[in-house]
């Protein structure tokens, strides 16, 4: 197979994949970005919008909004950060339970997908995502 077509699997089981998380996220009542924010608070607890933008690649405004809506659902409240200007976003104790509960559900399919794939094919996965990110990082930093 062919570099270009290689690319073109890549690409497109990536694009299939955000997109089963954005459908598995919409049977769940709410949308990708939601989720993702979600996901990001459990796995770090407390961090700021911005690193929730810059981690998760989500834009810095979609973040804002669902952060806004988790707390105005009251899920999420803000605690003081290094400075004045920065907030660290957290869960609220009903916050925790609602994380726990939607995230547990979205772990155990993750699991699940994991162990029909096997170790082995898991480790593969996660080496040549991690080579190949860090591969073009370097192209996209120093490359032509």
């Amino acid at each position: 197979m062919h570099i270009r077509q290689q690319m073109e699997i890549i690409n497109t089981c990536n694009c299939r994949i955000t997109e089963l998380y954005g459908e598995w996220a919409k049977q769940h009542g709410m949308s990708y970005h939601a989720m993702i924010t979600l996901y990001a608070l459990n796995q770090d607890r407390k961090c700021t919008q911005k690193q929730i933008a810059e981690e998760w690649l989500i834009p810095k405004q979609t973040v804002n909004t669902v952060v806004k809506d988790l707390e105005r659902r009251g899920y999420l409240c803000f605690e003081p950060g290094r400075d004045q200007k920065e907030k660290l976003v957290c869960f609220t104790p009903q916050g925790k339970l609602y994380a726990a509960e939607v995230l547990e559900e979205l772990y155990q399919m993750e699991d699940r997908v994991m162990e029909r794939m096997g170790a082995a094919l898991c480790q593969a996965l996660v080496d040549s995502n991690a080579a190949f990110a860090q591969a073009l990082a370097d192209e996209v930093s120093h490359g032509a």
